[in-house]
């Protein structure tokens, strides 16, 4: 069958993909299709999106003396057993030793997968170029994905997880520095998929930014600081090379 086809195998490769625990050929043969079907692109942005808090909210764990032996061992530097073949996307879901799953997590949630692949996929299929945000909620849920062309002026806005906005408030976007400066963009309206636009091009707004966040402001306001905790922030990257 043709898998890129299939959605729900899709999603489950995707999951794999970002959480580090799809390897080997396995691995590379997914990021060869990540070049040519957008929609695997897509899955593993949402994966990203789900995985990335984690790295943010798990606090760390001490590793155990024998961590580091079985990673050598699930990565291929000591002999492992083989499983039985089955039907070859099947084999790439195949459940992995604790240590693999552990160590890609860690990975997966260190390395933006997202852009890699987003990267990958700009090679191939001429995307242009674009700033991204990827932002969590309070709580660490995927909360708010921020893009915008490299030389526009449109920010689209993808709200994964909605925040109330009380009567009198708007959204209020924020850029940080790596400085940790934090310099007011504009404020932004309240829905599933929305836009706005900028009195400056993407490149001198975003250009500075390393994070991006949102806040709850009165609404009319030109606020020189933020005067209210975040309600949406996360990592801003640029998508050409």
């Amino acid at each position: 069958m043709n898998w890129t086809h299939h959605p729900s195998v899709i999603d489950r490769l995707a999951a794999a993909y970002v959480a580090g625990t799809l390897r080997g050929p396995a691995r590379r043969r997914f990021e060869a299709a990540l070049q040519r079907h957008p929609a695997l692109v897509d899955a593993v942005n949402d994966w990203t999106a789900r995985l990335g808090p984690l790295h943010t909210t798990l606090p760390p764990q001490a590793t155990s003396a024998g961590l580091w032996p079985r990673i050598a061992r699930s990565a291929g530097l000591a002999p492992a057993p083989v499983a039985a073949p089955t039907t070859w996307w099947r084999r790439w879901l195949d459940p992995v030793p604790v240590a693999a799953l552990a160590m890609g997590l860690v990975v997966g949630s260190v390395v933006p997968v997202v852009w890699q692949a987003r990267l990958e996929a700009q090679r191939e299929m001429a995307l242009p170029d674009s700033y991204v945000g990827v932002l969590a909620t309070a709580k660490g849920e995927p909360g708010l994905i921020v893009s915008s062309l490299r030389r526009g002026k449109v920010v689209d806005l993808k709200q994964l997880t909605p925040v109330e906005v009380p009567q009198g408030k708007t959204l209020y976007l924020w850029r940080i520095d790596k400085a940790g400066a934090i310099t007011a963009v504009a404020p932004l309206p309240s829905g599933k998929f929305t836009r706005v636009t900028l009195d400056e091009p993407a490149e001198k707004v975003f250009f500075p930014a390393v994070e991006l966040a949102v806040s709850l402001e009165t609404a009319g306001a030109t606020p020189a600081i933020p005067t209210q905790p975040f309600v949406y922030r996360g990592l801003c990257g640029k998508l050409w090379r």
